[in-house]
């Protein structure tokens, strides 16, 4: 092995480690918002997968670190190499739903957002797994030792995909902002906007560096990203909810709104993550 290789080897294990040691820091710092987020609320879609995204994360970057520092030898490591995979997966996949979430209560809960939403993610998550679980031949010379922490050139496929679906998601926000709430002066509203926006961009630029580091730095760099992509999406997605305010529910204009200054009552993110909240004439919570 080359000094290269084992410099990239290196920096990817200690990438990985930092990505857990951010990721049980900010569970801490953050305890206290899913607490008032989630004590007293039953068990819902959103905050189901609000709990994937929250937890999984754990599992797959500690199932990456002891890939990382496992030396297998002669055993066979593909099935806890899926098995972490598939963790990965799981962990994006419920931070990505939260996005989703967030963007069809911004729609002011329109179902027709919501079903393109889901059927395009449907068939973006369909292409990963089938490039993931049979990868494509891109005819690298360069052949990896067995059970060394570093990927292929085609793992940057799948993500790639990811990142397009998150530029869609990220432009899908931008449209409702000013096909909906382009006369708003909320100032809530605009923070909701504006911090949804950044967490989205911060996320897409991970998936973006994530590919960059696969399809153009040595293969042994190829995992440096590895546990802080999952670790990325469930911190930035997390705190999506939780910058949104638990007891308050703004009034927006909406694009049902009529010509004169009326201005209507919109349900809005607040009500589909919170699974109803606080209403204007009283408060009603009843699940996340």
């Amino acid at each position: 092995m080359s000094d290269s290789d084992s410099f990239g080897l290196q920096l990817a294990k200690y990438t990985n480690v930092a990505a857990l040691a951010i990721l049980i820091y900010d569970y801490f710092i953050t305890l206290p918002s899913e607490v008032q987020w989630t004590c007293g609320r039953k068990w819902g879609v959103v905050r189901t997968t609000f709990t994937v995204s929250r937890y999984v994360p754990f599992a797959g970057a500690a199932m990456s670190l002891y890939s990382a520092f496992k030396t297998w030898g002669t055993q066979n490591c593909l099935p806890f190499n899926d098995a972490a995979n598939g963790m990965h997966f799981l962990g994006i996949i419920a931070s990505e739903g939260l996005l989703i979430a967030r963007i069809y209560g911004f729609s002011g809960n329109n179902n027709i957002c919501l079903i393109v939403l889901l059927s395009f993610s449907s068939v973006i998550l369909t292409m990963a797994v089938i490039l993931s679980a049979a990868p494509m031949n891109l005819n690298i010379p360069r052949v990896s030792p067995p059970c060394v922490f570093e990927g292929a050139r085609s793992s940057a496929l799948p993500y790639g995909l990811l990142l397009f679906f998150e530029i869609v998601l990220m432009s899908t926000t931008a449209f409702l902002r000013y096909r909906c709430y382009l006369g708003s002066h909320s100032s809530l509203m605009k923070r909701i906007y504006r911090d949804g926006l950044l967490y989205m961009f911060c996320i897409m630029m991970v998936s973006a560096a994530n590919v960059i580091v696969i399809a153009v730095l040595p293969l042994s760099f190829s995992d440096m990203l590895d546990a802080p992509q999952i670790v990325m999406h469930s911190v930035l997605a997390s705190r999506i909810l939780f910058s949104l305010p638990v007891n308050k529910v703004p009034v927006f204009p909406t694009y049902r709104s009529t010509p004169s200054t009326e201005v209507l009552s919109c349900p809005h993110e607040l009500d589909v993550i919170s699974g109803g909240g606080e209403t204007v004439g009283g408060a009603n919570h009843n699940q996340i």
